[in-house]
């Protein structure tokens, strides 16, 4: 077991016999150890067990091992509660208590059940005590339809790919931001970080039902990829290379599970909020460092190429990481000789595979300082409510969770006023939000302590009181004024709770908001959320204190003042229409009218998201009002043929034109799609094809089909089966061989299937059973001679850029659509050729593409990479996104394919198939 850190140690605190495959761990107010055992992993019978721990003696070594309750179905997370543990067992969350002090379990009480089973990787897991008294969960990529037990079917929750968080006393549930495989840990200020096996880290921005609460806003973006692209995502093992039969590279993250964030103190303070996530098929723990990047982080790698802590011991398996009462990190090591499920290796050899060796092994390792003193003191379970109220202000975040634990579960109200007084003058910000967090949790939270914490010094506990602030109208000056704060992160919670605040002023906190962050995502976004009734009144604030903004120097000004008015459009509200309309008259004498633009555009798109055309309300509006428009699409058109102009300010005046001079736009589409314009215009030109609608523009477009970039062509096809009068032209270019078929992706296969047209549609299923793509098994058979030829690593990065970069990355080159491939060098030529040749043989339900028809006829394809109650988010090829609000869909369905075509080998060929496999080679 090798440290990076010399002044570190690491020691065995328990192994075999006392445990055996042990995969999570927690202690409780007494100090006991519960240890939760998946010895039936993977494939049972099952037999999972609570371990329970005892270290009489306090020397750090855990003397006494029990069974505290046995017979589970492949249990994995536990967290104490209530006298107890909660352990999750799909399809099970269940309550295990010793009522008469017998050492075992006595009672065992179903809270809340209906999660899906399958692999038993991928399961319910991750018990997290919150910040908010809530426990929160990881989906495990299961999912489930979840309740009480005896609940009617009503009061059931659908998980859909998120998070949850509950109520172990009364069994309320909710989903929450994040979808995570193993693990869910949050730091000291309560901020969620998502797990993925090979993603290390996300961050939970900002919670679903906050965008949900904007009917109108068709945003779903919720959990920041936060890992830094400069390192790829590297891992360096020490221990042997070992036999694997999933795709990804063990180069690269591959088994990333059970991460956390250190919140204690005997590792030092340079290792404080660190993250740390396990690796366990390659026998190692990395550190990450989160630095603050506005209301998000970057995890930037603490080391440049070794980790934290790795093993030459191949059956290493971290699978766990958590703080201890004493401060130190501990990980759980499940040892094993194979982790990888069943699932992922080849039918024919699972036979020969013992999955199951050396389950009766398993290990706890602890680490800290070598100079540290590790103690725990008394245990908090008998400690007196001054004791407890104390402890809310311990260097380490288990002694402060735990006291906080109990004091609500006791539902004790003897210390509130020890917690106001902590609340308002405690020696440290940990200790005030915590007194924050434990009031609220007894339902005596008052106005007078949050308003005070508003105006706290330290901005993590003004950030806590902010969130704590939402829903309370009595602290609408106190948010007002966050409104100023210097820090980003407490403007950004201000916003969200702004937004719910029903008091004339909130419009106006948001536009100095909005004015500062502006080019912030996330804080955008927040503002945004909170404007489904105040959009109007918000851009007046905005643009009566900066006039300038009608200029939108920048592309998060535009972006805003854009959703903004597509906000008002949606509304369609007559005297907010007219007042929007008299600001957007062109100044003859200002250089830019960007800003006029980017608010036409939104009110145009937010129009027709209501059912009512820009071109109809201009006819139907006094003339008076409305005037300014038409010289405002005049600056418009010539923008969009000014070369030097923005291309970003280009492309979105000709969506505009697209929406208001359908016929201007289809006039300059075919020139703005040809070579050496702007790839931003090159894209919204073809955006503008499906926008305009024309038959006759898709006519000149496929005459020219040849002189058109790939990388355009791909964009324009996927526009013209987003409509049955689109679609039928494309389909006659394929009939006279204008556009070959083995050009469309399946995606857009699929979509040209959803068309309502009967008789188009036995068109397309006629060209398609014609071209019935080959058996790719057979492809790949004819293909093996191309990995006996010599492969040029330079020709295959030419050829990687013009047919694969649309949807790969590699080496952070390319849209991050598909799965990264800068980890693929580790994998075989023969797997490599089967993987180009035959993309839809394996599909993982990450990668599958969904279709989606709208009410208003039209067809759109992509990965889901978001969604929310109120909106879904599809990523397309050219990482290209397509935002839909759940009102306006009439069928969302799964294809089972990737977006990934088929036939490359015709493009390719035989030599071209060795260059691309060349260059992916390359480490």
């Amino acid at each position: 077991m090798r440290l990076i850190d010399p002044e570190l140690r690491i020691e065995l605190i328990a192994s075999e016999p006392d445990i055996a495959s042990p995969v999570a761990v927690a202690w409780d107010e007494a100090g006991r150890l519960f240890v939760v055992e998946m010895t039936d992993y993977p494939a049972g019978p099952k037999s999972g067990k609570v371990r329970m721990l005892v270290d009489r003696d306090g020397d750090g070594r855990y003397e006494t091992a029990s069974t505290f309750a046995d017979g589970l179905n492949f249990p994995n997370g536990v967290l104490p509660w209530n006298g107890g543990v909660l352990v999750t067992a799909a399809p099970d969350i269940v309550f295990l208590k010793d009522t008469n002090g017998d050492g075992v379990a006595d009672e065992r009480r179903v809270v809340l059940t209906g999660f899906v089973e399958g692999n038993q990787q991928l399961r319910v897991n991750g018990l997290t005590w919150g910040a908010d008294n809530w426990v929160y969960a990881a989906n495990g990529r299961s999912d489930g339809v979840v309740r009480r037990p005896g609940d009617p079917d009503a009061k059931a929750v659908p998980l859909n790919r998120h998070d949850f968080r509950f109520r172990p006393d009364t069994g309320e549930i909710q989903v929450v931001s994040g979808f995570s495989q193993f693990g869910l840990p949050r730091d000291d200020w309560g901020r969620r970080f998502p797990s993925w096996n090979t993603i290390p880290i996300r961050h939970a921005v900002i919670e679903e039902r906050v965008l949900s609460r904007n009917k109108y806003l068709a945003e779903s973006a919720s959990v920041a990829s936060i890992l830094d692209p400069a390192d790829g995502g590297r891992v360096f093992p020490i221990s042997p290379a070992q036999t694997t039969f999933n795709r990804e590279s063990t180069a690269y993250f591959n088994a990333t599970c059970g991460p956390t964030i250190y919140r204690g103190d005997v590792l030092g303070d340079a290792y404080k909020g660190d993250a740390f996530v396990c690796e366990s098929l390659t026998n190692l723990v990395q550190r990450r460092v989160l630095e603050q990047r506005g209301p998000t982080f970057l995890a930037r790698r603490a080391e440049a190429d070794r980790e934290f802590l790795a093993s030459t011991d191949p059956c290493f398996r971290p699978v766990n990481l958590t703080t201890g009462p004493d401060g130190a990190l501990y990980v759980v090591d499940f040892y094993r000789e194979m982790v990888e499920h069943p699932q992922f290796v080849p039918e024919a050899l699972r036979k020969s595979v013992d999955f199951r060796r050396w389950n009766n092994r398993g290990r706890l390792w602890r680490i800290s300082k070598k100079d540290a003193k590790l103690a725990v003191g008394p245990p908090l379970g008998k400690a007196p409510t001054a004791v407890l109220v104390a402890s809310l202000e311990h260097i380490n975040a288990w002694q402060r969770d735990t006291a906080q634990r109990l004091l609500v579960e006791r539902h004790d109200t003897a210390a509130i006023p020890a917690l106001a007084a902590l609340a308002n003058a405690g020696a440290t910000p940990l200790g005030r939000a915590h007194a924050l967090w434990t009031l609220d949790g007894l339902g005596s939270l008052d106005d007078a302590v949050l308003a005070r914490a508003l105006s706290d010094p330290n901005a993590g506990v003004r950030e806590a009181a902010a969130k704590l602030a939402d829903g309370r109208p009595g602290l609408a000056d106190a948010l007002v004024k966050a409104a100023d704060a210097p820090e980003i992160r407490v403007r950004f919670q201000a916003a969200i709770a702004l937004g719910d605040l029903a008091d004339d002023r909130a419009a106006g906190a948001l536009a100095k908001i909005a004015a500062r962050d502006a080019d912030d995502e996330w804080a955008r976004l927040a503002v945004l959320s909170g404007l489904g009734e105040k959009a109007d009144r918000f851009l007046q604030a905005l643009l009566d204190d900066d006039p300038e903004w009608l200029a939108a120097t920048s592309p998060g000004q535009a972006r805003l003042l854009a959703a903004a008015a597509s906000i008002v459009g949606a509304r369609n509200r007559p005297d907010e229409l007219r007042k929007l309309a008299a600001r957007l008259s062109p100044d003859p004498n200002a250089a830019s009218v960007a800003g006029r633009i980017a608010l036409l555009d939104g009110l145009s798109d937010g129009l027709s998201r209501a059912g009512r055309p820009l071109h109809a309300l201009l006819k139907e509006g006094p003339a008076e009002a409305f005037k300014g428009i038409s010289a405002l699409l005049d600056r418009a058109a010539k923008v969009v043929s000014a070369a030097d102009a923005p291309p970003a300010d280009r492309a979105q005046a000709l969506a505009l034109l697209a929406r208001c001079r359908p016929e201007a736009c289809a006039e300059a589409v075919p020139g703005l799609l040809a070579p050496g314009q702007p790839d931003a215009v090159q894209s919204a030109s073809a955006r503008a094809v499906a926008e305009v609608g024309s038959p006759e523009l898709a006519g000149r477009i496929l005459e020219r089909w040849g002189a058109l970039p790939t990388r355009v062509r791909r964009e324009v096809l996927s526009a013209l089966t987003t409509s049955a009068p689109l679609a039928d032209r494309l389909v006659t270019a394929i009939e006279d061989e204008e556009v070959a078929m083995t050009e469309l992706a399946p995606a857009d296969r699929d979509a040209l299937r959803l068309t309502p047209d009967a008789a188009l549609r036995a068109r397309i299923e006629k060209l398609l059973a014609k071209s019935a793509p080959a058996d790719r098994g057979a492809v790949v058979l004819k293909f093996q001679p191309s990995l006996e030829l010599k492969g040029d690593a330079q020709r295959g990065g030419e050829l990687f850029a013009k047919n694969c970069q649309t949807c790969h990355q590699r080496q952070g080159k390319g849209n991050r659509v598909g799965p990264d491939l800068s980890g693929v060098a580790g994998r075989p030529p023969a797997a490599l050729l089967k993987d180009i040749l035959d993309p839809n043989a394996d599909v993982s339900p990450d990668f599958s593409t969904f279709l989606v028809v709208t009410k208003r006829g039209q067809t759109f394809s992509g990965l889901l990479a978001e969604e929310t109650a109120s909106s879904l988010k599809l990523r397309a090829a050219e990482g290209i996104e397509q935002s839909v609000l759940r009102s306006e869909i009439e069928a969302l369905r799964p294809s089972g394919r990737t977006l990934m075509p088929e036939g490359l080998e015709e493009t390719l060929g035989p030599q071209g198939l060795a260059d691309l496999i060349a260059f992916l080679k390359q480490p």
